[in-house]
Parts: C-alpha cells; sequence; structure tokens
C-alpha cells in the first residue's frame, strides 16, 4: 500500500486570520471546498489543498485537527487494515467527491485520516449530513 501526504487540518475560531497567515508566509491561496455542513475553508498550492480549516467557535487558537494521507488502494482494504489494528476510528465520505475518509485516532491522540477512492460501499460511522462537523 502506497501513500503520500495530503493536507493538515486546523479547527479554529478565525479561519480569515488563519488564512491569511497561511497565504502570507506560504503563498497558500483559498479555492474549492465540497459542500461540508460546517463552515471552513481549503488552502491551496497549485491544485493540492494543503491545508484544511475547520471554523469552530470554541477554537480561540488554532488547533491541529488531523494529519491526512491518501491512498490509491481500495477504501475496504484500508478500513480491514484499521480494524485489524483495533484502534478507535470513524468513517465518512467526502460530500460529492466520493472519497471514502477514515478517521484513525493513534495512541496519544493524534489522528489520522485516511482517505481513499470509494469503489464500494463502507459502513459509515460519521455522517455530515446528520451530524454536522467534522468527526473527532
Amino acid at each position: 500500500m502506497s501513500w503520500r501526504f495530503d493536507h493538515l487540518a486546523f479547527n479554529c475560531a478565525q479561519g480569515q486570520a488563519l488564512q491569511q497567515a497561511f497565504a502570507d508566509l506560504l503563498g497558500l491561496q483559498a479555492g474549492r471546498r465540497p459542500p461540508f455542513p460546517f463552515p471552513g475553508r481549503w488552502l491551496y498550492q497549485d491544485r493540492q489543498a494543503l491545508v484544511h480549516v475547520i471554523e469552530q467557535a470554541d477554537s480561540p487558537e488554532p488547533q491541529l485537527s488531523h494529519i491526512a494521507f491518501s491512498t490509491q488502494e481500495a477504501a475496504e482494504a484500508v478500513l480491514q487494515r484499521v480494524q485489524a489494528s483495533g484502534l478507535e476510528h470513524q468513517v465518512a465520505q467526502v460530500p460529492e467527491d466520493g472519497i471514502w475518509q477514515i478517521f484513525v485516532r493513534l495512541p496519544g491522540g493524534l489522528v489520522l485520516e485516511l482517505d481513499a477512492p470509494a469503489t464500494g460501499e463502507l459502513s459509515i460511522s460519521h455522517d455530515y449530513a446528520r451530524h454536522g462537523g467534522a468527526p473527532s
């Protein structure tokens, strides 16, 4: 299974201020974001959204939400590996894009988002439409 870095995600109350800092320091620009039912923004370098900002009023200081990696391996195979690990996880699907997201809580609390293409059905444990915000 081959992985590549995809993005970092931050929770913060002031998305515009964080966006401006990434623009000033790294030249990242706001771009397309799927229609999640919570506010946020994706910041791009060329065609890659390197930083995702999740706007949450209860996060006065920016906090790392998760680190994401992606693969072309089938989501079912990724989920089987995660389940075999015994680590706590949640499964969601990006609205309109169809990418499966498998959020895995590592020992110590760090969350990895593992993104894989939808090639079949998975059991969703976090439905953005019903639960709103990003999985925790």
